[in-house]
This record gives structure tokens, C-alpha cells and sequence, in this order.
């Protein structure tokens, strides 16, 4: 897939003097035939992407909105296929091939309304619709995406378009709808996408697991960050993934009954030997409070009530972790009332009690009871 550049284009920009249609229908007509005439002439090639459709609308002399609802209207006509913040490559009219995957879009949503509202009132052939604004109130739809929804039925011929008086416009029902037609639910492309995010960590990864960032999604999927957030969205609130802050990332909580069957990854696994409740418990955690456990723990096996612990340097080191991480953790267990911290020649931190090192495993999983279902072995 290659880019097309304004400088390729070898069709001069369309006059709009004295036209009696619309200068989409003109934008839209000149699109065509560009796009006829740079094939046969082997400039561009199918699947190459359209310039950006500021410098296209520049050289058309055509707003950004004209020029967006002209390559719709193509697209609707098998010219084009378009992903948002992606681009709009050019295909073959003849061609079944899918270049993006199809979703179900606004403008898709508006034409099943306005069918459903045909089929609801029981309209005759011959009868008028109301108006474009009025049935973008019927529908609770924008304004222009129902006049796109109105264009997709007028080019299927299920409606026919009468131009009044002062350019307005009259839609007639003109032709019954086909069996197919009644479909009026679809996948919006984030749900696509999410129901792909789920597939595709379910076979590679197991629970627990740090999975791809949103950008590595986005580029596999050939969709934008944005829509891969939004259905990481979707993904968390049912608790199949749990995105987490910064460098932590995003990890695997949901496993699949199919993938539940399979055998278990082997020697590779640090928490190979602990149960799935105790390996999700510990890739939930952060770095601190992963230290919190490991300092309680250490305090429990090493010292007694009143007892003073190493510098935070010595623990660091005995830890493997930034005397940050271990300033915080002391700070939470001083919050706590385990450890008290003294200043002066005489100071440090000391044991006031010792801490219940299994308390916050059990208190995480009161906390997320349908997260993980804790085998017994």
C-alpha cells in the first residue's frame, strides 16, 4: 500500500459554474473518474491510500465536509474503503476482497433506522418520507449522517429524491426492501476490535500475563490508538484484561475454557509452582506492594517486637529494589502502626507489632471474587 500524492494526480480539479446538482454529486463524479483513469493509466494502484483529504479538498477547491461525504458516497458505490484515523485506500468495484474489515457505522445505523421506521408506519410505495431533519429527530441521529443514510437508499433505489422548490428536497419510497434488508443490529468497529483483543491474548497468553500495549494493538489491527483504548475499555470492565499505570502495563486475567484445557507453560514460569490465584495476586500488584509483602515477610523471619530494621539502603539491597520503593513500603507499614520511625543519634525505624504477611492476598481476593476461581488441587 502506497500513498498518493497530490503531485500523481492527473485529472484537472472539476468547475463548479453553473451546476444544478450538488457539488458533492460533482466531487463525487470526479473521483470516479479519476480513479478509472489513474488505474488504466497504472499511476496508482489498487489499495493505495488517498492523499490526506485537507490536500485534496485544496486542490478540488472544495471544503474538507464536501469532499468527506463525496468519497462516502463512492465508498458506498465499492470505490473506496475507509478506516478512521487509519486513511482510505482504493479498491476494485468488482472486488470482494475486504480491506478493512466491515463494521457496522453510524451512517449504517441511520439507514436501518429510517428502513425500520418505513416498515413500522407501514408505508406504501409512492409515499413521501418526512423531511431530513425531522427524521433526524425520529431517529436521534445527527442531521448529516441521516442525509448520508438517505443518499446509501436512494442509490439502492429503495427511495427516490424529488428536488422542490428553493433546492429542497423530497424523499418517495419507491421500492420494497429485499429479505436481507431487515437486519437492523451490528458490531461497531471498537467491539470488533475488543472481541479480536480477547481472541488473540486468550491463545498467546497466560493468566496473568502482561499483554501488548494499546499501540502494538493498534498497529496489528491496522486501527488507531483511540479505538483500541476504547475497547481495552470494554475489556476491563469484563474483566478479562487489567490495565495498569506507566510501565506495569496490561495483564490477562480471563482464560477461555478451550484454552483452560491446554497444558500450562512449563519451566519458564516464575510462579510455576503456585497456584492461578496466587500468580494473578502477584502480576496485580505494583512494585511496592509487591515490596510491602516481601518487607512484612522479611520482617517476620528476621526480627522480633522492637526490634530496629536495616537502613533502607541495607533492605534495598537485600530486596532488589529502589530505596523509593522501600521508603514507601516502610511508610505504609509505619501508617499501619507495625513500624515507627524516631529521628536523632538514637533513631531509626523500629517493630511496635509484626504484621500479618497473608492478610492482603486474602483481602484482594474478597475484593475480586469473580476475577479468578481458586482450584483446589
Amino acid at each position: 500500500m502506497a500513498k498518493i500524492q497530490i503531485s500523481q494526480i492527473n485529472l484537472a480539479a472539476p468547475s463548479f459554474k453553473n451546476i444544478t446538482v450538488p457539488k458533492e454529486k460533482v466531487v463525487l463524479k470526479w473521483l470516479i473518474d479519476w480513479v478509472k483513469y489513474s488505474i488504466e493509466s497504472n499511476v496508482i494502484q489498487y489499495e493505495d491510500f488517498l492523499p490526506e483529504k485537507s490536500k485534496l479538498a485544496k486542490y478540488l477547491n472544495v471544503s474538507a465536509g464536501t469532499l468527506q461525504n463525496a468519497i462516502r458516497q463512492a465508498e458506498d458505490m465499492g470505490f473506496f474503503q475507509s478506516r478512521q484515523s487509519v486513511g482510505t485506500v482504493v479498491i476494485d468495484p468488482n472486488s470482494s476482497k475486504k480491506i478493512f474489515e466491515k463494521t457496522f457505522s453510524k451512517k449504517d445505523k441511520a439507514v436501518s433506522l429510517i428502513k425500520k421506521y418505513i416498515i413500522d408506519n407501514k408505508l406504501k410505495l409512492g409515499a413521501k418520507l418526512p423531511s431530513a431533519k425531522q427524521l433526524s429527530q425520529i431517529t436521534q441521529m445527527g442531521d448529516n449522517t441521516v442525509r448520508l443514510a438517505l443518499d446509501v437508499l436512494v442509490m439502492s433505489k429503495n427511495l427516490s429524491v424529488l428536488t422542490l422548490k428553493g433546492n429542497k428536497s423530497c424523499w418517495i419510497y419507491s421500492a420494497s426492501f429485499k429479505d436481507s434488508d431487515f437486519n437492523f443490529s451490528g458490531s461497531g468497529l471498537v467491539d470488533v476490535v475488543a472481541k479480536k483483543i480477547k481472541n488473540y491474548v486468550a491463545q498467546n497468553y497466560a493468566l496473568g500475563d502482561k499483554i501488548p500495549s494499546n499501540g502494538t494493538f493498534a498497529d496489528m489491527f491496522n486501527v488507531s490508538i483511540r479505538t483500541v483504548n476504547e475497547a481495552t475499555k470494554i475489556l476491563n470492565e469484563q474483566k478479562i484484561i487489567l490495565s495498569r499505570r506507566g510501565r506495569y502495563g496490561t495483564i490477562f486475567l480471563n482464560s477461555p475454557q478451550k484454552i483452560m484445557k491446554q497444558k500450562e507453560r512449563e519451566e519458564k514460569s516464575l510462579f510455576m509452582s503456585k497456584n492461578k490465584a496466587e500468580v494473578l495476586h502477584q502480576n496485580y500488584l505494583y512494585s511496592w506492594e509487591k515490596t510491602l509483602d516481601a518487607l512484612k515477610k522479611y520482617i517476620i523471619q528476621n526480627h522480633e517486637v522492637g526490634d530496629k530494621i536495616p537502613a533502607m539502603r541495607t533492605l534495598s539491597s537485600i530486596l532488589n529494589v529502589s530505596t523509593n520503593t522501600i521508603k514507601r513500603a516502610i511508610s505504609i507499614l509505619c501508617d499501619e502502626g507495625y513500624l515507627i520511625a524516631q529521628r536523632g543519634k538514637y533513631g531509626g525505624v523500629f517493630i511496635l507489632e509484626m504484621p500479618q504477611k497473608e492478610q492482603e492476598a486474602f483481602a484482594w481476593l474478597a475484593l475480586n471474587p469473580d476475577v479468578v476461581k481458586i482450584k483446589q488441587k
